[in-house]
């Protein structure tokens, strides 16, 4: 769980950044950042707008204000930044909306999630349907996971987008723009002086979601892999404050660990494979006691991790027979 106290953090150029924790989830805690540069205010990231979200958001504002002595109120903003479109980061952007007129930039390859949210949520139901189906899911509890996705997704409203970013982008002279795939299509990470806004790339813990590009075009952990190493490269970042929990101080320690994990999952996965299994039996085995939405993240980890496996030819489907004549068939896969 996130400390509940907004922090504040100062980068070597002066530049200030507010840490305004919000439970955006009933477990889950996740920040928003207010950006002050001279007269120049930026909020990153909105939380989910469920809950008490957006009652936390306000107040956080309204803190920073009145308790840090700080000019500033949402008349006084000049930019909204997503970091990524996932419902936790970017759901209370119809409440915000409603306070400020700030321009909103968001990657290019997630800009549709703001500006078709109704068709792109369609459209990913549909995709994971299919996934599920070919999962081996039944027909009752493949319904019942895609109830459980929908959950408070629909609540959101479309809004315009302003502005969109890509790699290597100065936003606004003060963002540097770092495109990381992997865990979203648009992800990104900015650079402030020496410090670095990760998100959902770069946390202190190792558990970071990850879908198949199947579902998704630039998500999977090949993209989120070649992400990490990317991220490595970035000279002069001293601190990196993520979208959860709490700071990273060794960046490189940091991502050396996560990728650490990752080729042990992998690892895990090729091993288990030894048997043949569907990836609904496979998460079963690896995942006993999971439920709920629970289920339905360790669903996608794992069919991410036997793609990835499966695009480096270290798996056949032992069942080819069987799926190349019922386009219904459930694919088993085997390590080879």
């Amino acid at each position: 769980m996130a400390e509940e106290n907004i922090t504040r953090f100062t980068t070597s150029n002066g530049i200030r950044i507010y840490r305004i924790p919000l439970r955006v989830f009933p477990s889950l805690w996740a920040y928003a950042h207010l950006v002050i540069a001279g007269d120049y205010l930026a909020l990153v990231d909105v939380g989910s707008g469920q809950g008490s979200s957006d009652e936390q958001l306000r107040a956080g504002m309204a803190a920073i204000a009145d308790e840090w002595d700080e000019a500033v109120s949402w008349a006084d903003l000049n930019r909204i930044v997503i970091t990524h479109a996932h419902i936790d980061h970017h759901g209370g952007l119809n409440m915000v909306r409603h306070l400020t007129d700030a321009p909103i930039a968001v990657h290019e390859l997630d800009r549709r999630v703001l500006i078709k949210h109704d068709e792109r949520l369609a459209l990913t139901r549909f995709r994971l349907g299919v996934f599920l189906r070919r999962a081996g899911f039944d027909e009752a509890h493949r319904m019942r996971l895609l109830k459980m996705y929908s959950g408070g997704k629909h609540l959101f409203q479309s809004l315009p987008v302003q502005d969109v970013m890509r790699d290597g982008d100065l936003l606004d002279g003060l963002f540097r723009v770092i495109h990381v795939p992997g865990h979203c299509p648009g992800h990104v990470c900015l650079q402030l002086d020496n410090i670095l806004l990760t998100a959902d790339h770069v946390l202190p813990g190792v558990a970071i979601f990850l879908s198949p590009e199947s579902l998704t075009a630039s998500t999977g952990v090949d993209h989120f892999l070649q992400s990490l190493r990317k991220v490595a490269q970035v000279q002069g970042v001293e601190l990196c404050l993520g979208g959860h929990d709490r700071p990273v101080q060794d960046v490189g320690a940091a991502i050396a660990r996560i990728e650490r994990t990752q080729q042990q999952r992998i690892q895990r996965i090729y091993e288990a494979c030894a048997e043949p299994h569907s990836i609904a039996s496979l998460t079963h085995k690896l995942y006993p006691s999971v439920g709920d939405y629970d289920e339905l993240l360790a669903i996608q980890k794992v069919g991410a991790y036997l793609e990835y496996l499966d695009q480096r030819g270290m798996l056949e489907v032992a069942n080819l027979e069987e799926v190349a004549e019922d386009e219904r068939g459930v694919p088993r896969y085997r390590a080879v």
